[in-house]
């Protein structure tokens, strides 16, 4: 009775043991807050707690001699940096993104539209540029250069088929969308973000639905439902970037916006939850870089049947070039 009670109880470990084992427990050395504590301004620097724009000095065009401020900045989540020159301004993007190659621009509808229930174009994409454009944005004590490069924290390659050595070379890693070295105001050079960035030409060379993901839209929530090849891609890797997609009332088809990607709070590290696991574990937390909102480590020691969480990232929409895509699912994730 007693050697069962022990079978027992060691199979129950094992189990548990094993649980804990692939499960991630990465922790930063570094302030989770990393770039956007603002030069020391902290919080405030984003969300001014009191009179919103003009209460932390406004995001005005440096040397131009515009001085007034936004009407409407700070009126959502005390947003600190006057949107008023960013929501007049209208983005190019380059073709070949379900426009048959043709490109297309995103229009804000001017400063009245900056206001608590603005759409997401405006709230995850607006308020973004207000301060990395870089064109019409110059106040907001950007360096142009990532936060992770300019304090050495970036890592290097770690396997045998990694790079050995610095992975980014010493050239700037901009920050400044708008202004990054070309013609300012140039979108051309970045990706596509607003309603035209839609789910319906994210994968090549089929949709994501023929691939296994379909999803239905009622309001503002959209529920995600992954079948087949790409339910394998989630057990390997996961779908936090999907899963941040937005849709407002006028556009029922989730799109791209700049929070999508990014988690503005969090530089240096991504906390899978119930809502978006990761690799099969309802919690974890994994190093990521660059704000991404995902585990995208370059750094991690990847081989040929474990894909870097920096690919894997990209395959969640990008899905046609996914090794599920191709029938390959015996490739996990290096993270």
């Amino acid at each position: 009775m007693k050697r069962a009670m022990l079978v027992v109880l060691f199979a129950i470990l094992a189990v548990g043991l094993v649980g804990m084992a692939s499960a991630q427990t990465f922790i930063p050395n570094n302030d989770v807050l990393g770039a956007h504590n603002n030069g020391g301004r902290g919080c405030a620097g984003c969300h001014a707690p009191h009179s919103g724009g003009a209460g932390s000095g406004g995001d005005l065009v440096a040397g131009s001699g515009i001085t007034s401020k936004g009407g409407n900045e700070g009126d959502y989540h005390l947003w600190g940096q006057d949107v008023s020159l960013i929501t007049q301004e209208t983005l190019q993007f380059g073709g070949g993104f379900n426009t048959g190659g043709a490109g297309y621009t995103v229009n804000f509808g001017g400063p009245t539209q900056w206001y608590s229930s603005s759409p997401p174009v405006i709230s995850g994409i607006a308020i973004c540029l207000s301060c990395h454009d870089g064109n019409v944005s110059k106040g907001a004590m950007m360096m142009n250069q990532s936060y992770e490069q300019a304090w050495g924290l970036l890592p290097n390659g770690g396997s045998l088929h990694a790079t050995n050595g610095a992975l980014y070379g010493t050239t700037p890693i901009p920050t400044l969308l708008g202004n990054d070295g070309g013609t300012p105001g140039d979108y051309l050079n970045d990706h596509p973000v607003g309603p035209n960035a839609n789910v319906n030409g994210l994968s090549y060379p089929q949709s994501l639905a023929a691939y296994g993901l379909t999803y239905t839209v009622s309001g503002t929530t959209i529920t995600w439902t992954a079948a087949n090849q790409y339910a394998t891609f989630v057990t390997n890797y996961g779908m936090p970037a999907i899963k941040s997609l937005v849709v407002d009332t006028t556009n029922q088809v989730p799109y791209v916006v700049c929070t999508t990607c990014h988690n503005q709070h969090q530089m240096n590290v991504y906390l899978s939850t119930a809502g978006t696991p990761i690799a099969g574990n309802s919690a974890g937390s994994y190093a990521t870089y660059f704000f991404v909102n995902a585990p995208y480590n370059p750094g991690a020691a990847w081989t040929p049947t474990a894909a870097p969480s920096t690919t894997q990232f990209c395959r969640q929409c990008h899905f046609g070039v996914a090794n599920e895509a191709f029938g390959v699912t015996a490739v996990g994730t290096a993270f």
